[in-house]
């Protein structure tokens, strides 16, 4: 017997430029609030003038790379969760379980013609693999992140 999906399981959230500043101002927002930090505080972590810090935690303001990760370096999955979950959920899938089989397959075909001349994966191997690999890896992640059935 298979489940049907509710709408809102089907529905893809929308990747723009507003719902990426907006999550990334939530997060702020929530840990600014959380750990009872002011603008300054933050400010001195991001390595940003206080009020830069609060374009950040109104989100009218785009955060730079630098100040990002400072920011994930801080305060790791409580500012990058609701960004990763976005980055995620939004992503368009055609054929998706199709194509993680043919993903997690590469990798082993990969691994395997490796291990052919001496027994043992060397670096230059991993290196000349990594993108096969990490897709097999991100395949992997996706089908262990779906809900168990009821």
């Amino acid at each position: 017997m298979t489940r049907r999906s509710t709408k809102a399981e089907r529905e893809k959230p929308v990747f723009s430029a507003s719902k990426v500043l907006d999550t990334v101002a939530e997060a702020l927002s929530d840990i600014r609030t959380t750990d009872g930090l002011t603008f300054a505080d933050m400010a001195a972590t991001l390595g940003k003038s206080e009020d830069q810090a609060a374009k950040y935690c109104a989100g009218s303001a785009e955060m730079g790379v630098i100040a990002y990760a400072r920011a994930k370096r801080e305060w790791n999955g409580r500012f990058t969760g609701g960004l990763d979950r976005l980055c995620h959920d939004s992503r368009p899938v055609a054929d998706a379980d199709r194509v993680h089989g043919s993903n997690v397959l590469k990798a082993a075909l990969a691994l395997s013609i490796a291990l052919e001349d001496d027994n043992q994966i060397d670096a230059f191997e991993i290196r000349a693999n990594r993108s096969t690999l990490e897709q097999a890896r991100d395949a992997l992640d996706e089908l262990l992140r779906r809900p168990r059935a009821a």
